[in-house]
Protein backbone atom coordinates (compact mmCIF):
# COMPACT_ATOMS: atom_id res chain seq x y z
CA UNK A 1 0.00 0.00 0.00
CA UNK A 2 2.82 2.36 0.83
CA UNK A 3 4.27 1.98 -2.67
CA UNK A 4 0.96 2.85 -4.26
CA UNK A 5 0.55 5.90 -2.03
CA UNK A 6 4.13 7.03 -2.71
CA UNK A 7 3.66 6.78 -6.45
CA UNK A 8 0.51 8.86 -6.19
CA UNK A 9 2.37 11.51 -4.21
CA UNK A 10 5.20 11.46 -6.70
CA UNK A 11 2.82 12.29 -9.52
CA UNK A 12 1.41 15.17 -7.48
CA UNK A 13 4.50 17.32 -7.89
CA UNK A 14 4.44 16.67 -11.63
CA UNK A 15 0.94 18.11 -11.78
CA UNK A 16 1.99 21.43 -10.26
CA UNK A 17 2.38 23.10 -13.63
CA UNK A 18 -0.96 21.91 -14.94
CA UNK A 19 -2.79 22.65 -11.68
CA UNK A 20 -2.15 26.35 -11.44
CA UNK A 21 -1.65 26.73 -15.19
CA UNK A 22 -5.08 25.34 -15.96
CA UNK A 23 -6.48 27.45 -13.18
CA UNK A 24 -5.18 30.60 -14.83
CA UNK A 25 -6.52 29.66 -18.24
CA UNK A 26 -10.01 28.64 -17.25
CA UNK A 27 -10.43 31.66 -15.02
CA UNK A 28 -11.08 33.64 -18.19
CA UNK A 29 -14.12 31.50 -18.97
CA UNK A 30 -17.52 32.79 -17.74
CA UNK A 31 -18.79 31.00 -14.60
CA UNK A 32 -21.60 29.29 -16.52
CA UNK A 33 -19.22 27.78 -19.09
CA UNK A 34 -19.06 24.52 -17.18
CA UNK A 35 -16.90 22.80 -14.54
CA UNK A 36 -13.25 23.83 -14.21
CA UNK A 37 -10.72 20.98 -14.45
CA UNK A 38 -8.44 20.59 -11.43
CA UNK A 39 -10.12 23.55 -9.67
CA UNK A 40 -12.90 23.53 -7.14
CA UNK A 41 -16.30 24.94 -8.06
CA UNK A 42 -16.16 27.47 -5.25
CA UNK A 43 -17.89 30.61 -6.60
CA UNK A 44 -15.94 33.77 -7.17
CA UNK A 45 -16.96 37.25 -6.12
CA UNK A 46 -19.40 39.29 -8.20
CA UNK A 47 -16.67 41.73 -9.22
CA UNK A 48 -14.44 38.91 -10.36
CA UNK A 49 -17.20 37.27 -12.37
CA UNK A 50 -18.15 40.48 -14.11
CA UNK A 51 -14.54 41.18 -15.03
CA UNK A 52 -14.13 37.70 -16.43
CA UNK A 53 -17.37 37.91 -18.37
CA UNK A 54 -16.42 41.23 -19.93
CA UNK A 55 -12.95 40.07 -20.92
CA UNK A 56 -14.23 36.76 -22.29
CA UNK A 57 -16.90 38.49 -24.35
CA UNK A 58 -14.39 40.91 -25.90
CA UNK A 59 -11.94 38.16 -26.75
CA UNK A 60 -14.32 35.45 -27.90
CA UNK A 61 -14.39 36.71 -31.46
CA UNK A 62 -10.62 36.86 -31.80
CA UNK A 63 -9.25 33.86 -29.93
CA UNK A 64 -10.17 30.50 -28.61
CA UNK A 65 -9.18 29.42 -25.12
CA UNK A 66 -7.65 31.67 -22.48
CA UNK A 67 -6.61 35.24 -23.25
CA UNK A 68 -4.00 34.86 -20.47
CA UNK A 69 -1.30 32.91 -22.22
CA UNK A 70 1.45 31.23 -20.20
CA UNK A 71 4.82 32.95 -20.19
CA UNK A 72 8.08 31.30 -21.22
CA UNK A 73 8.59 29.29 -19.13
CA UNK A 74 5.10 28.85 -17.73
CA UNK A 75 6.34 27.58 -14.37
CA UNK A 76 9.59 27.90 -12.43
CA UNK A 77 10.35 25.69 -9.45
CA UNK A 78 13.05 27.38 -7.37
CA UNK A 79 14.96 25.63 -4.61
CA UNK A 80 17.14 28.03 -2.63
CA UNK A 81 19.42 25.99 -0.36
CA UNK A 82 20.57 27.65 2.87
CA UNK A 83 23.84 27.09 4.72
CA UNK A 84 21.96 25.17 7.44
CA UNK A 85 20.67 22.59 4.96
CA UNK A 86 17.11 23.94 4.90
CA UNK A 87 15.71 24.92 1.51
CA UNK A 88 13.22 27.59 0.48
CA UNK A 89 10.95 26.22 -2.23
CA UNK A 90 8.80 28.39 -4.47
CA UNK A 91 6.53 27.29 -7.30
CA UNK A 92 6.01 30.25 -9.63
CA UNK A 93 3.23 30.12 -12.20
CA UNK A 94 3.68 32.81 -14.84
CA UNK A 95 1.36 34.51 -17.36
CA UNK A 96 1.79 36.96 -20.22
CA UNK A 97 0.29 40.39 -19.52
CA UNK A 98 -0.15 42.37 -22.74
CA UNK A 99 -2.67 45.11 -21.88
CA UNK A 100 -4.75 46.66 -19.12
CA UNK A 101 -7.51 44.06 -19.50
CA UNK A 102 -5.01 41.23 -19.01
CA UNK A 103 -3.65 42.99 -15.94
CA UNK A 104 -7.13 43.40 -14.44
CA UNK A 105 -7.94 39.75 -15.13
CA UNK A 106 -4.67 38.62 -13.56
CA UNK A 107 -5.16 40.80 -10.48
CA UNK A 108 -8.67 39.45 -9.89
CA UNK A 109 -7.70 35.84 -10.35
CA UNK A 110 -4.46 36.07 -8.34
CA UNK A 111 -6.28 37.76 -5.48
CA UNK A 112 -8.88 34.98 -5.42
CA UNK A 113 -6.16 32.33 -5.29
CA UNK A 114 -4.12 34.01 -2.54
CA UNK A 115 -7.12 34.80 -0.34
CA UNK A 116 -8.61 31.32 -0.76
CA UNK A 117 -11.66 32.40 -2.71
CA UNK A 118 -10.55 30.10 -5.51
CA UNK A 119 -9.11 26.72 -4.59
CA UNK A 120 -6.47 24.78 -6.47
CA UNK A 121 -5.74 21.14 -5.89
CA UNK A 122 -2.43 21.56 -4.08
CA UNK A 123 -1.73 23.14 -0.74
CA UNK A 124 0.40 22.63 2.36
CA UNK A 125 -0.82 19.06 2.77
CA UNK A 126 0.35 18.20 -0.75
CA UNK A 127 3.92 19.23 -0.05
CA UNK A 128 3.92 17.76 3.45
CA UNK A 129 3.18 14.37 1.89
CA UNK A 130 6.19 14.78 -0.43
CA UNK A 131 8.44 15.83 2.47
CA UNK A 132 7.32 12.79 4.46
CA UNK A 133 8.28 10.62 1.51
CA UNK A 134 11.77 12.17 1.42
CA UNK A 135 12.13 11.79 5.18
CA UNK A 136 11.60 8.05 4.85
CA UNK A 137 14.20 7.88 2.11
CA UNK A 138 16.90 9.87 3.93
CA UNK A 139 16.12 8.83 7.51
CA UNK A 140 16.23 12.50 8.48
CA UNK A 141 13.57 14.43 10.31
CA UNK A 142 12.00 16.90 7.90
CA UNK A 143 9.13 19.35 7.99
CA UNK A 144 7.27 21.99 5.97
CA UNK A 145 7.37 25.47 7.51
CA UNK A 146 6.02 28.89 6.55
CA UNK A 147 3.94 27.53 3.67
CA UNK A 148 1.57 29.81 1.80
CA UNK A 149 0.91 32.07 -1.16
CA UNK A 150 3.23 34.99 -1.81
CA UNK A 151 1.93 38.36 -2.93
CA UNK A 152 1.20 38.26 -6.68
CA UNK A 153 3.38 40.51 -8.79
CA UNK A 154 3.77 41.74 -12.34
CA UNK A 155 7.39 41.95 -13.46
CA UNK A 156 9.41 42.73 -16.56
CA UNK A 157 10.39 39.66 -18.62
CA UNK A 158 13.87 38.23 -18.32
CA UNK A 159 16.45 39.50 -20.78
CA UNK A 160 17.09 36.03 -22.21
CA UNK A 161 13.50 35.73 -23.50
CA UNK A 162 12.31 37.86 -26.39
CA UNK A 163 8.86 39.44 -26.04
CA UNK A 164 7.11 42.38 -27.56
CA UNK A 165 7.93 45.68 -25.90
CA UNK A 166 4.62 45.89 -24.03
CA UNK A 167 4.63 42.35 -22.57
CA UNK A 168 4.99 41.87 -18.82
CA UNK A 169 4.86 38.74 -16.68
CA UNK A 170 2.27 38.04 -13.99
CA UNK A 171 3.58 35.73 -11.27
CA UNK A 172 1.67 33.73 -8.65
CA UNK A 173 3.96 31.88 -6.21
CA UNK A 174 3.43 29.25 -3.55
CA UNK A 175 6.42 28.92 -1.23
CA UNK A 176 7.53 27.02 1.86
CA UNK A 177 10.66 26.03 3.78
CA UNK A 178 11.75 22.40 3.65
CA UNK A 179 13.84 21.71 6.75
CA UNK A 180 16.84 19.34 6.54
CA UNK A 181 16.46 19.19 2.79
CA UNK A 182 20.25 18.90 2.41
CA UNK A 183 23.06 17.64 4.65
CA UNK A 184 25.89 19.84 5.96
CA UNK A 185 29.30 18.23 6.46
CA UNK A 186 32.66 19.96 6.95
CA UNK A 187 31.66 23.25 5.30
CA UNK A 188 30.05 21.38 2.43
CA UNK A 189 26.35 21.11 1.62
CA UNK A 190 25.15 17.94 -0.10
CA UNK A 191 21.92 18.08 -2.12
CA UNK A 192 20.19 15.17 -3.83
CA UNK A 193 19.17 12.37 -1.49
CA UNK A 194 15.82 14.05 -0.73
CA UNK A 195 14.77 13.40 -4.34
CA UNK A 196 15.06 9.60 -3.98
CA UNK A 197 12.09 7.31 -3.51
CA UNK A 198 12.36 5.32 -0.24
CA UNK A 199 11.41 1.98 -1.84
CA UNK A 200 12.75 2.07 -5.37
CA UNK A 201 15.75 4.41 -4.94
CA UNK A 202 14.67 6.21 -8.10
CA UNK A 203 13.72 9.89 -8.27
CA UNK A 204 10.22 10.94 -7.35
CA UNK A 205 10.70 13.96 -9.68
CA UNK A 206 11.73 12.19 -12.88
CA UNK A 207 10.44 14.65 -15.48
CA UNK A 208 10.08 18.31 -16.35
CA UNK A 209 7.40 19.16 -18.85
CA UNK A 210 7.76 21.48 -21.81
CA UNK A 211 6.91 24.74 -20.01
CA UNK A 212 8.68 23.97 -16.72
CA UNK A 213 12.05 25.05 -15.37
CA UNK A 214 13.85 23.79 -12.25
CA UNK A 215 16.41 26.08 -10.61
CA UNK A 216 18.60 25.17 -7.61
CA UNK A 217 20.33 28.15 -5.97
CA UNK A 218 23.37 28.00 -3.69
CA UNK A 219 23.69 29.73 -0.31
CA UNK A 220 25.52 33.08 -0.22
CA UNK A 221 29.33 32.74 -0.37
CA UNK A 222 29.14 29.10 -1.46
CA UNK A 223 30.62 27.75 -4.69
CA UNK A 224 29.63 24.77 -6.80
CA UNK A 225 32.05 21.90 -6.25
CA UNK A 226 30.43 19.26 -8.43
CA UNK A 227 30.51 19.47 -12.21
CA UNK A 228 26.80 19.90 -12.81
CA UNK A 229 24.30 22.49 -13.91
CA UNK A 230 21.89 24.27 -11.58
CA UNK A 231 19.07 25.01 -14.03
CA UNK A 232 17.05 22.62 -16.20
CA UNK A 233 14.39 23.44 -18.79
CA UNK A 234 11.70 21.01 -19.82
CA UNK A 235 11.10 18.74 -21.46
CA UNK A 236 13.77 16.90 -19.48
CA UNK A 237 14.13 13.40 -18.12
CA UNK A 238 16.21 13.12 -14.94
CA UNK A 239 18.46 10.16 -14.37
CA UNK A 240 19.64 8.86 -11.03
CA UNK A 241 22.35 11.15 -9.67
CA UNK A 242 21.51 14.14 -11.89
CA UNK A 243 20.45 16.20 -8.86
CA UNK A 244 23.36 15.22 -6.62
CA UNK A 245 25.04 18.56 -5.96
CA UNK A 246 27.76 19.69 -3.54
CA UNK A 247 28.27 23.30 -2.51
CA UNK A 248 31.47 24.32 -0.70
CA UNK A 249 31.98 27.34 1.53
CA UNK A 250 34.05 29.73 -0.60
CA UNK A 251 34.78 32.10 2.28
CA UNK A 252 36.17 29.94 5.06
CA UNK A 253 37.09 26.63 3.46
CA UNK A 254 40.75 25.77 2.93
CA UNK A 255 41.63 26.94 -0.57
CA UNK A 256 42.92 24.44 -3.05
CA UNK A 257 46.24 24.89 -4.79
CA UNK A 258 44.46 26.06 -7.94
CA UNK A 259 42.78 28.88 -6.03
CA UNK A 260 45.63 30.24 -3.90
CA UNK A 261 48.72 29.84 -6.07
CA UNK A 262 48.19 33.11 -8.01
CA UNK A 263 47.92 35.01 -4.73
CA UNK A 264 50.99 33.29 -3.31
CA UNK A 265 52.95 34.01 -6.46
CA UNK A 266 52.00 37.68 -6.37
CA UNK A 267 53.03 37.99 -2.71
CA UNK A 268 56.31 36.24 -3.46
CA UNK A 269 56.98 38.68 -6.27
CA UNK A 270 56.35 41.64 -3.96
CA UNK A 271 58.74 40.21 -1.37
CA UNK A 272 61.43 39.62 -3.99
CA UNK A 273 61.10 43.15 -5.39
CA UNK A 274 61.21 44.65 -1.92
CA UNK A 275 64.27 42.63 -0.95
CA UNK A 276 66.09 43.58 -4.14
CA UNK A 277 65.26 47.25 -3.67
CA UNK A 278 66.53 47.15 -0.10
CA UNK A 279 69.71 45.42 -1.18
CA UNK A 280 70.34 47.99 -3.88
CA UNK A 281 69.84 50.83 -1.41
CA UNK A 282 72.25 49.31 1.10
CA UNK A 283 74.84 48.10 -1.39
CA UNK A 284 74.44 50.73 -4.08
CA UNK A 285 77.27 52.98 -2.84
CA UNK A 286 79.90 50.27 -2.59
CA UNK A 287 78.91 48.74 -5.93
CA UNK A 288 79.00 52.16 -7.54
CA UNK A 289 82.44 52.85 -6.19
CA UNK A 290 83.72 49.47 -7.37
CA UNK A 291 82.43 50.07 -10.90
CA UNK A 292 83.59 53.66 -11.20
CA UNK A 293 87.00 52.74 -9.82
CA UNK A 294 87.59 50.85 -13.05
CA UNK A 295 87.24 54.05 -15.12
CA UNK A 296 90.46 55.77 -16.28
CA UNK A 297 91.63 58.12 -13.56
CA UNK A 298 92.73 60.60 -16.28
CA UNK A 299 89.15 61.73 -16.89
CA UNK A 300 89.37 64.15 -14.01
CA UNK A 301 90.99 64.79 -10.64
CA UNK A 302 89.89 62.84 -7.61
CA UNK A 303 90.05 63.50 -3.92
CA UNK A 304 93.13 61.29 -3.63
CA UNK A 305 96.64 62.25 -4.67
CA UNK A 306 97.84 61.17 -8.13
CA UNK A 307 99.49 57.82 -8.43
CA UNK A 308 103.15 58.77 -8.30
CA UNK A 309 104.24 55.27 -9.21
CA UNK A 310 102.48 55.24 -12.60
CA UNK A 311 102.57 58.98 -13.33
CA UNK A 312 105.53 60.89 -11.87
CA UNK A 313 104.65 63.95 -13.89
CA UNK A 314 101.17 64.09 -12.44
CA UNK A 315 102.67 63.83 -8.97
CA UNK A 316 104.66 66.95 -9.69
CA UNK A 317 101.50 68.80 -10.77
CA UNK A 318 99.67 67.67 -7.67
CA UNK A 319 101.33 70.39 -5.63
CA UNK A 320 98.94 72.86 -7.28
CA UNK A 321 95.49 73.49 -5.82
CA UNK A 322 92.63 71.67 -7.54
CA UNK A 323 90.35 74.60 -6.90
CA UNK A 324 92.90 76.92 -8.46
CA UNK A 325 94.64 74.98 -11.21
CA UNK A 326 97.14 76.47 -13.54
CA UNK A 327 95.86 77.17 -17.05
CA UNK A 328 98.04 74.43 -18.49
CA UNK A 329 96.99 71.85 -15.86
CA UNK A 330 96.05 68.56 -17.42
CA UNK A 331 94.61 65.18 -16.55
CA UNK A 332 96.38 61.91 -17.02
CA UNK A 333 95.04 58.47 -17.89
CA UNK A 334 96.36 55.22 -16.45
CA UNK A 335 98.87 54.87 -19.29
CA UNK A 336 100.47 58.27 -18.61
CA UNK A 337 99.04 59.94 -21.72
CA UNK A 338 98.08 63.57 -21.03
CA UNK A 339 94.98 65.29 -22.39
CA UNK A 340 95.18 69.06 -22.12
CA UNK A 341 92.51 71.78 -22.09
CA UNK A 342 94.12 75.19 -22.52
CA UNK A 343 91.16 77.59 -22.14
CA UNK A 344 91.87 80.34 -19.63
CA UNK A 345 89.76 80.36 -16.45
CA UNK A 346 88.89 83.42 -14.39
CA UNK A 347 89.60 82.39 -10.80
CA UNK A 348 88.52 85.71 -9.29
CA UNK A 349 84.78 85.04 -9.73
CA UNK A 350 82.92 83.90 -6.61
CA UNK A 351 81.33 80.50 -7.46
CA UNK A 352 78.24 81.49 -5.52
CA UNK A 353 77.56 84.21 -8.08
CA UNK A 354 77.53 81.73 -10.95
CA UNK A 355 74.53 79.84 -12.24
CA UNK A 356 74.44 76.06 -11.88
CA UNK A 357 75.33 75.63 -15.55
CA UNK A 358 78.21 78.09 -15.27
CA UNK A 359 79.60 76.25 -12.25
CA UNK A 360 79.57 72.99 -14.19
CA UNK A 361 81.33 74.65 -17.11
CA UNK A 362 83.90 76.14 -14.72
CA UNK A 363 84.61 72.73 -13.14
CA UNK A 364 85.00 71.06 -16.50
CA UNK A 365 87.42 73.74 -17.70
CA UNK A 366 89.41 73.40 -14.47
CA UNK A 367 89.68 69.64 -15.03
CA UNK A 368 90.76 69.43 -18.63
CA UNK A 369 87.28 69.56 -20.14
CA UNK A 370 86.03 66.27 -18.70
CA UNK A 371 84.91 64.87 -15.34
CA UNK A 372 83.06 61.96 -13.85
CA UNK A 373 79.54 62.81 -12.81
CA UNK A 374 80.32 61.56 -9.32
CA UNK A 375 83.18 64.04 -9.05
CA UNK A 376 80.87 66.88 -10.02
CA UNK A 377 78.58 65.82 -7.16
CA UNK A 378 81.56 65.86 -4.78
CA UNK A 379 82.89 69.22 -5.96
CA UNK A 380 79.56 71.05 -5.89
CA UNK A 381 78.06 69.41 -2.81
CA UNK A 382 74.80 69.03 -4.67
CA UNK A 383 72.61 65.93 -4.46
CA UNK A 384 72.91 63.13 -7.02
CA UNK A 385 69.39 63.87 -8.22
CA UNK A 386 70.08 67.56 -8.79
CA UNK A 387 73.32 66.90 -10.65
CA UNK A 388 71.74 64.20 -12.81
CA UNK A 389 68.81 66.40 -13.74
CA UNK A 390 71.05 69.42 -14.43
CA UNK A 391 73.47 67.44 -16.61
CA UNK A 392 70.64 65.86 -18.58
CA UNK A 393 69.22 69.30 -19.33
CA UNK A 394 72.64 70.66 -20.33
CA UNK A 395 73.17 67.63 -22.56
CA UNK A 396 69.82 68.27 -24.25
CA UNK A 397 70.89 71.89 -24.80
CA UNK A 398 74.24 70.74 -26.28
CA UNK A 399 76.17 72.52 -23.54
CA UNK A 400 77.96 69.31 -22.56
CA UNK A 401 78.35 65.75 -23.78
CA UNK A 402 77.54 62.66 -21.69
CA UNK A 403 79.26 59.36 -22.32
CA UNK A 404 78.15 56.19 -20.52
CA UNK A 405 81.08 54.04 -19.43
CA UNK A 406 79.90 50.98 -17.57
CA UNK A 407 77.65 52.36 -14.84
CA UNK A 408 79.35 55.79 -14.68
CA UNK A 409 78.73 58.94 -16.73
CA UNK A 410 81.68 60.81 -18.22
CA UNK A 411 80.89 64.49 -18.70
CA UNK A 412 82.85 66.51 -21.30
CA UNK A 413 82.63 69.89 -22.96
CA UNK A 414 81.33 69.76 -26.54
CA UNK A 415 84.70 70.68 -28.02
CA UNK A 416 86.46 67.84 -26.20
CA UNK A 417 86.50 64.46 -27.93
CA UNK A 418 86.34 61.85 -25.15
CA UNK A 419 87.78 59.21 -27.48
CA UNK A 420 90.72 61.34 -28.64
CA UNK A 421 94.06 60.96 -26.87
CA UNK A 422 96.93 63.32 -27.66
Amino acid sequence: MRVSTAVTLALTILLVASLLGVAGMVSATPPDAGPEPQISDQPTSTASASTVDAHATQSSDTATGSPLEPADPGQIIRINVSETGDAHWSVETRFRITDDEDEALFDEYATDVVTGDRDVEYDRATFEAIVDLASQSTDREMAVENAGWDDPEIVEPAEDVEYEDDVRIGVISYSFTWTNFATVDDQRIHVGDAFEHPDTGEMWLPTLYDDQRLVIESPPNYALETATQLSWDGPHQFESGDLEIVFVDAGSSTPTFASWWPIAGFLGLLIAVGAYAGYRILQGTSDFEQLTARLPEAVGPTDSQPNTETDPEAATDASGSRADPAPDDSATDQTGTRIEFDEEIDDDIDPELLSDEERVHRLLKQNGGRMKQANIVTETGWSNAKVSQLLSQMDDDDEIEKLRIGRENLITLPEVDPTEID
